[in-house]
């Protein structure tokens, strides 16, 4: 059991990392509107922006997130096997 709380927090931990990851790509291009092949600015948009956001790091941070997140569904699905072998075992 202790796999799979493992693996299943690892999962909510790599999904989170991902989402605010996402959250600092948008927050980049959020006060401008494709019109064409013209951006403009649209100052009608609250702007929160983090103005410091490395597109390339946070790229890497969205693959290394996915990877850990696929490495964790692994152990949880290895923990699920064990506990249906155990089942299997004790009926």
């Amino acid at each position: 059991m202790n796999s799979m709380y493992s693996g299943l927090s690892g999962m909510l931990d790599s999904a989170n990392k991902l989402q605010n990851s996402a959250n600092k790509l948008v927050s980049q291009g959020r006060n401008k509107v494709a019109d064409g092949d013209n951006r403009k600015i649209r100052p009608d948009i609250n702007l929160t922006e983090d103005k410091n956001v490395n597109i390339s790091k946070e790229m890497v941070n969205q693959l290394i997130a996915k990877s850990e997140f696929k490495a964790n569904v692994k152990v949880v699905k290895i923990a699920d096997e064990n506990i249906g072998t155990i089942l299997d075992i004790k009926s």
